[in-house]
C-alpha cells in the first residue's frame, strides 16, 4: 500500500513538474512576442523620429533660404568669397598677413575691410570698419554679425564656420579690428577644406546699414 502510494505521489510530482515546464515554456514565448513586439516599435519609432528630423532639417533650411533672400533684398547682408591658393606659403611670416580691399555692406551701407593674421598654428580672422562715403546718413550705432566660413571644396556640408557680433560706433570703432575667430590649422582637413593647397573661404556680414 505504501509502495502504491508512494508511486502515485511520484506521478503526480512529475504531472507537476511538466505542467509548470510547460507553463515556463510558453511564457518564454510570450517574452519572445514581446521582446519582438518591442523591437518593432523601437524600428517604427526611430523611423519617425528620423523622417521628422529631416523634416525639421529642411524646415530650417528653407526658412535660413527665405532669411538670407530677405536680407540680400533689404541691402542688409553682403557676402564676400576669397581664395587662397598656395595656402602652406601663407603660413611663411613674408607672407602672413592678408587685407582685403575695401568693400561696402550694400549700396548705401559701411565700408569694410577684412584682415587674416595667419600664424604657424592657426589664422586669426577679423572685420573692421572704414570711413565711408555713406556715414552721415546711417544709424549708430549700428550692430553688425559677421559669419566667416571655410568651405569644404568637395561637396557641400561640413564647413567650418564661426560667427561674432558686436556694436559699430562711429567715433570710436573706425579702423578698430573686431577679431571674428581664430581658427586652429589641426581642424582643417588637406582632403576637404585645403584640396591641392587651396583654401577658399566666405564671409558674410548682417547689418543695418
Amino acid at each position: 500500500l505504501n509502495l502504491s502510494l508512494t508511486r502515485e505521489l511520484h506521478e503526480k510530482m512529475d504531472e507537476k513538474d511538466r505542467q509548470i515546464a510547460e507553463l515556463q515554456l510558453q511564457l518564454e514565448r510570450q517574452d519572445e512576442k514581446v521582446d519582438q513586439k518591442f523591437r518593432q516599435l523601437d524600428g517604427m519609432v526611430d523611423r519617425k523620429f528620423q523622417q521628422l528630423d529631416g523634416t525639421v532639417k529642411q524646415q530650417f533650411q528653407q526658412l535660413d533660404g527665405q532669411v538670407e533672400q530677405i536680407q540680400r533684398a533689404t541691402g542688409l547682408m553682403c557676402t564676400q568669397e576669397f581664395t587662397f591658393t598656395e595656402f602652406s606659403q601663407w603660413k611663411i611670416e613674408i607672407k602672413g598677413n592678408f587685407h582685403s580691399e575695401p568693400f561696402y555692406s550694400s549700396v548705401h551701407g559701411c565700408k569694410y575691410g577684412f584682415n587674416i593674421d595667419f600664424n604657424i598654428r592657426s589664422m586669426k580672422i577679423y572685420l573692421y570698419l572704414l570711413p565711408g562715403e555713406h556715414d552721415d546718413q546711417l544709424l549708430w550705432p549700428n550692430k553688425c554679425t559677421a559669419s566667416i566660413w571655410i568651405l569644404n571644396q568637395r561637396e557641400d556640408r561640413n564647413h567650418i564656420k564661426r560667427s561674432e557680433s558686436w556694436e559699430w560706433d562711429r567715433t570710436t570703432s573706425k579702423n578698430t579690428f573686431e577679431k571674428i575667430s581664430e581658427i586652429d590649422y589641426s581642424s582643417l582637413s588637406s582632403q576637404t577644406h585645403l584640396k591641392g593647397d587651396h583654401l577658399h573661404c566666405k564671409l558674410r556680414i548682417v547689418t543695418k546699414c
